[in-house]
C-alpha cells in the first residue's frame, strides 16, 4: 500500500483535538504502559479506541433525529413498506444493534412499524431525509 505524501503540518486546532483525544481515549496512559510498542501495536490500539468513539458518535447522531412520534408526522412522510409502499403503522419502540464498519455495535432504540396492507414488520433505518 502506497503511503500518501502529506508534507504540511497539521493545524493547531487539529493538534489540540489530538491532544485531548489522547487523554479521553486513554492513549497517554496506554503509551506509558507500552513504552516499546511498535508502530503496528500503536496503530491497533488507536484504531480500537477510535472505533469505540466512532460507534458512540454514530449512535448519538442517529438518535438525535428520532425525537418525533410517528403519529405527529403526516402520513405521506412516514416510513413506507419496502414491499408494497404503504405507510407503516407504529407498533412501539424496540432496540436494535447494528454493527459499524469498525466492528463495533451501535445500540438504537427506534419505532418498529408494520404494514397495514401486507402485514410485514419493519425497523426503518432512518426517518425523513
Amino acid at each position: 500500500m502506497k503511503a500518501k505524501k502529506n508534507k504540511r503540518e497539521r493545524s493547531p486546532q487539529m493538534q489540540q483535538v489530538s491532544a485531548g483525544l489522547r487523554d479521553v481515549l486513554g492513549m497517554t496512559q496506554w503509551r506509558k504502559e507500552h513504552p516499546h510498542a511498535t508502530w503496528a501495536e500503536i496503530e491497533a490500539a488507536v484504531d480500537e479506541q477510535i472505533n469505540q468513539l466512532r460507534a458512540q458518535l454514530i449512535q448519538d447522531v442517529v438518535q438525535l433525529g428520532e425525537t418525533e412520534e410517528w403519529s405527529e408526522i403526516p402520513q405521506e412522510e412516514r416510513p413506507r413498506c419496502a414491499t408494497c409502499g404503504k405507510p407503516l403503522v407504529a407498533r412501539g419502540e424496540q432496540t436494535r444493534f447494528i454493527q459499524t464498519t469498525g466492528g463495533e455495535a451501535v445500540k438504537l432504540r427506534r419505532t418498529y412499524g408494520t404494514c397495514p396492507a401486507c402485514g410485514v414488520g419493519f425497523f426503518p433505518a432512518f426517518m425523513r431525509s
